[in-house]
């Protein structure tokens, strides 16, 4: 704001806003949600090249998951597993009488890394994690 000698005044008042309450128990019941203790066991491998273990990853914090050994984690990286998909696509034996046969893409999607809930204690977490895998890859 410009006074008549052309200095400027700065409006120092600040604008504060209250969240509302439900908003907030919201975001904290969900916090809680996804740092509750979840026992998972990531199946074994076929795949020589496997790595024996895998390392999930949320927001800088990490998470070592073996093989085959039961492990608890917390939920936000059971997420991480729940999400991981791998999609491989193969062609059709083409068919010489049609062109465009032979262009079709055919995709299998799967678990990248399948894996069994071995204990959640939360009721709701099983119907959490159902919605989750209905979700498309």
């Amino acid at each position: 704001m410009a006074t008549s000698d052309n200095s400027i005044q700065v409006d120092t008042d600040l604008v504060t806003e209250v969240a509302p309450d439900r908003d907030l128990r919201k975001a904290v019941k969900e916090e809680a949600f996804f740092n509750e203790p979840v026992t998972v066991l990531l199946h074994a491998t076929t795949d020589d090249n496997a790595p024996p273990h895998i390392i999930l990853s949320v927001n800088g914090r990490t998470q070592p998951v073996a093989r085959g050994v039961p492990t608890t984690i917390r939920r936000m990286f059971v997420e991480v597993l729940a999400r991981c998909w791998e999609t491989r696509y193969s062609q059709p034996q083409r068919d010489l009488s049609n062109a465009e046969a032979g262009n079709q893409l055919i995709g299998r999607s799967a678990l990248s890394y399948p894996f069994d809930v071995i204990e959640d204690k939360n009721p709701l977490g099983r119907a959490w994690l159902n919605k989750l895998r209905a979700e498309p890859a």
